[in-house]
């Protein structure tokens, strides 16, 4: 897949089908009115009021969007995801890019030229939050990016949130800090989906994220300078806002509250870093867009990126831990914070050993709630999670709880006696149990029969023919009802149920599932079920071949 620009991402998502335009002027203050009526489709808003600036929003807003931008279905994104993560392309500089058509610097720089407005109502102040912050570690000089929500303090500040200790931007800030340095930062505004994904994969920090997002792309990524700072953006960038991290101040600055994605208001008022933009440079015809987070249905919003990051995470990491893993959901629901895997058992440990993995293994520190399944369970269907859950789960032998581990911090659930963003995460082993006190036939999951038409011409049999033919049929081996009707099959239903009606005073069942074939009794004094100890088909048959021939 080519390095879009984004109005061609854009163009292509509108024929799609998944991408709708609003062609009436809009103030600022109803675009958040306008995301709500949008929430299963990009929105594009061409005319802003007063502002220069199109607006974009809830472009990579559900696993439909993923699945279409990685070329593949929904249960393949997190797989897709792994295997173009696992490739390094060297990066291309060019000399300059549409995002250089408009610059601003020194006195020039007013954030206001960017749609402002309160999203939700609570908002500490106007946000930009689909920033796509690109740092470098100030000892390494290795590029890294990630998202960041940013809040506007004046005409050329800004405020971001780094409170989570694995975010990379803040190690790197809090080392430029120790070196008695500012972090030079540049906010990427404007992607394609593609960009946001390979943007939320973890790696180590010896690993230049820019050289991943070319093997996402397929070839190398286009990488252009900033023009005040030492930071390389990507060239499809719409939006470039230039700025040094003040770190060396501490975090003391206010910032936040803000709408986050679970829906409701996470972690209060913040203390964190402040930031000094140096320029902000823009395509001619600029698109502004914004991450629709939150509100009242959170399950559809750009936040929902996290999906299948978190999918990719878990998938790479139960493949390394030797898990014959088929697919790994992330739930919309759960925003994020449940997670569910598909696996082939090859052993009694693999339920519980998976859901260690899940709990622990993604850089965002998700999901709080874990679920493992058997293969033959879908997990894209709702019904089947529950149904497995109501019967191969039992909350004494299959639940694993671990206590104090890392999570985000907007999660509402964090005690105020807690260290900063820990809390018990617990997992739900669905799996059939495994040992001989089970008989996994038992597990087996119904299904209609359908006989069929018999191939080929029938010849008809009287009752008394089918009599004889099914007593002769199951002296010879023990058969299921299935293994019956298959053997006459064409015959009319009727004279069949029949002789099996004759024949039934001296069958006995044999306990051997899944099937419990019919089989003639050993004794005249047996009961209808033959015992535990005639099971195997080598003795039942002898006998009954003995019961035959004496009758």
């Amino acid at each position: 897949m080519p390095q879009q620009l984004l109005p061609e991402f854009v163009e292509a998502l509108e024929q799609a089908g998944m991408l709708v335009r609003v062609t009436t002027p809009t103030r600022v203050d109803e675009l958040p009115r306008v995301m709500e009526e949008h929430p299963t489709t990009a929105v594009l808003v061409e005319k802003v009021i007063g502002c220069d600036f199109q607006f974009l929003a809830n472009a990579y807003s559900n696993q439909d969007q993923y699945a279409w931008a990685m070329g593949c279905t929904k249960a393949e994104t997190g797989l897709k995801m792994v295997e173009a993560s696992q490739g390094r392309i060297p990066t291309v500089l060019v000399e300059t890019a549409p995002c250089k058509d408009v610059i601003y610097t020194g006195d020039d720089v007013d954030m206001t030229i960017l749609p402002m407005f309160l999203h939700h109502e609570r908002d500490g102040q106007s946000y930009t939050d689909d920033n796509l912050v690109i740092t470098k570690d100030p000892e390494t000089g290795v590029p890294d990016w990630g998202f960041y929500r940013s809040m506007y303090r004046s005409m050329n500040e800004r405020a971001f949130d780094m409170t989570c200790t694995s975010h990379r931007a803040r190690i790197n800030a809090q080392k430029a800090a120790d070196m008695g340095q500012d972090l030079e930062a540049a906010i990427v505004i404007g992607a394609p989906i593609v960009d946001k994904l390979a943007a939320l994969k973890g790696f180590p920090p010896d690993v230049d994220d820019f050289e991943v997002l070319g093997s996402f792309y397929g070839e190398a990524a286009k990488m252009v300078r900033c023009e005040t700072i030492d930071i390389e953006v990507p060239a499809n960038a719409e939006i470039v806002i230039e700025c040094k991290i003040k770190a060396t101040e501490g975090w003391v600055h206010d910032e936040a509250p803000f709408g986050e994605f679970s829906g409701m208001y996470g972690g209060g008022l913040k203390r964190n870093v402040r930031a000094v933009v140096t320029a902000i440079t823009h395509r001619r015809n600029p698109i502004f867009q914004y991450a629709t987070i939150g509100c009242h249905h959170p399950w559809y919003t750009d936040n929902m990126l996290q999906l299948p990051a978190m999918e990719a995470d878990l998938f790479g990491a139960l493949k390394n831990a030797a898990i014959d893993v088929l697919e790994v959901r992330a739930d919309p629901g759960g925003l994020s914070n449940i997670a569910y895997a598909k696996i082939n058992k090859q052993g009694a440990g693999d339920g519980i050993q998976a859901l260690s993995v899940m709990l622990g293994s993604s850089k965002m520190a998700i999901p709080k709630l874990a679920y493992v399944f058997d293969s033959d369970v879908d997990i894209w269907d709702d019904n089947q999670i529950k149904w497995s859950l109501a019967f191969r789960y039992d909350p004494v032998r299959d639940t694993v709880i671990l206590p104090r581990m890392n999570t985000m911090t907007v999660d509402p659930m964090i005690g105020k006696d807690d260290p900063p963003a820990t809390i018990s995460k617990v997992g739900f082993d669905c799996t059939i149990p495994w040992g001989d006190q089970w008989t996994q036939s038992d597990f087996q999951r119904s299904a209609a029969y359908e006989l069929g038409a018999p191939e080929g011409e029938v010849i008809t049999l009287t009752e008394e023919q089918i009599t004889a033919q099914m007593e002769q049929f199951i002296t010879e081996s023990p058969r299921s009802w299935k293994d019956i009707l298959e053997h006459f099959r064409g015959q009319d239903y009727r004279p069949v149920y029949r002789a099996f009606g004759t024949l039934r005073p001296r069958l006995g069942r044999v306990l051997e599932p899944p099937f419990y074939p019919y089989a003639f009794k050993a004794d005249e004094g047996d009961s209808d079920f033959i015992g535990e100890d005639q099971t195997s088909s080598t003795s039942t048959v002898a006998k009954s071949d003995r019961m035959h021939h004496e009758s």
